[in-house]
């Protein structure tokens, strides 16, 4: 039974990463690169990323040649983009911009609501261990009713200032493509790992309403963004809400005093953001490395939904088949290392963590959607002919025949 779980997976797997290759690449031309504008607060400012780690920007970036300027700044709030636009230091930059991507709101909520938490919270707590804890200990109609008081002015005002920033923009720019990325919960957190931390039914119930009234606030932001579409078509909505919803524990990275999207997470809001343009035809190299050096137990766990719309926009990276290792030939070591896998599958043993979906592909050399003991072999194959006794041989030479 565990061994039919492990080639159920490891067929989802391959299929996954098929679907990621399927489209077919078209180069940007550098020429005909639009001007594209980045706007907003710390998801567009990149907070939360490592050094060599990218944001939804580079990735847009490349798929539409790279002509990018970023203007965003941690911890900006929708009247602190206004000041952006009326900044008479930016309007050459907003007035040539063909592309405009906006990320705003969230901080006009999450700061009243941040300082709120943080006057609940224990030393040493991050944000989300707060927020489970004053679930449990306390009672949620009081919570909400402390949070309402604290949110309802910026929530208002933020309503109000998607309006304004439309305005601003389109008095110096009528034409561009203005895309506003809708606010998500960064405190979500999947219920089996709720329930698998102790919590009892009465505290995920006392948590789901605290989440239930954090949405209910955001929903207020995107319907405004969504009502903009109505009297401006140039002005569209990437519901980055409904992509993140439900898993937004794997696309968000907890950070001491806050949460900010992953790799992984920037590259599912660069999808969601291109999917509302016109003209993106080409790939991003850098999105298809963040997605096949995924860990993968972790890529595993990425909805179909949500690869496909990844997929579309993440170039394949190119990889030397049966080089499990990565490190450019075909050894012995792959083929042990393949078969190392199989092993722990068909005992129970989960596939290790350190494994990249990138290996996946690469250990699966007959294409028959799992790491299996003929892979191994053919691995071995392949080496001992072309490596040993140097014949000039194919892959397809090797799968004819053992």
């Amino acid at each position: 039974m565990k061994k039919t779980i492990l080639k159920k997976q490891t067929a989802l797997a391959a299929a996954g990463l098929v679907m990621l290759a399927a489209m077919p690449v078209v180069p940007a031309a550098a020429a005909d690169a639009p001007s594209v504008l980045i706007l907003g607060d710390s998801i567009s400012a990149g907070d939360g990323l490592a050094e060599g780690e990218y944001g939804y920007y580079d990735y847009i970036a490349d798929c539409t040649g790279g002509n990018l300027t970023n203007l965003a700044v941690s911890g900006m709030t929708t009247g602190d983009v206004i000041s952006v636009i009326d900044n008479a230091a930016n309007k050459d930059t907003i007035a040539d911009a063909e592309i405009i991507c906006i990320s705003a709101g969230g901080n006009d909520l999450m700061q009243p609501a941040k300082a709120y938490f943080e006057t609940k919270a224990n030393e040493g707590e991050n944000l989300i261990d707060t927020a489970k804890r004053i679930a449990k200990e306390g009672d949620s109609t009081t919570i909400i009713t402390e949070l309402t008081r604290a949110l309802r002015t910026p929530r208002n005002t933020a309503v109000a200032n998607y309006s304004v920033i439309v305005e601003k923009i389109r008095a110096l720019n009528p034409d561009a493509q203005i895309v506003f990325q809708t606010t998500y919960n960064p405190f979500e957190m999947p219920q089996e790992e709720l329930k698998a931390s102790g919590y009892s039914e009465d505290t995920l119930k006392k948590y789901n309403t605290l989440m239930t009234y954090v949405n209910s606030n955001e929903q207020q932001l995107n319907k405004a963004m969504a009502a903009l579409t109505e009297k401006d078509s140039a002005v569209k909505v990437a519901d980055v809400s409904a992509a993140f919803a439900g898993n937004g524990w794997l696309y968000d990275r907890i950070l001491e005093k806050d949460v900010h999207p992953t790799p992984l997470g920037h590259a599912l809001i660069a999808a969601t953001v291109m999917d509302q343009l016109n003209g993106i035809n080409a790939k991003s190299a850098r999105m298809g490395q963040t997605v096949e050096n995924l860990k993968y137990a972790v890529y595993m766990q990425i909805p179909a939904d949500d690869k496909n719309c990844i997929g579309k926009y993440a170039l394949d990276v190119k990889h030397l088949t049966g080089d499990f290792d990565n490190n450019g030939e075909v050894s012995v070591e792959d083929a042990q290392n393949v078969l190392k896998i199989y092993t722990a599958g068909v005992s129970g043993k989960p596939i290790p963590e350190a494994v990249t979906a990138l290996q996946f592909v690469t250990g699966n050399v007959n294409g028959d959607k799992e790491l299996s003991v003929d892979d191994a072999q053919y691995i071995l194959i392949y080496y001992v002919r072309h490596k040993v006794s140097g014949q000039d041989i194919t892959w397809d030479d090797v799968l004819k025949k053992k």
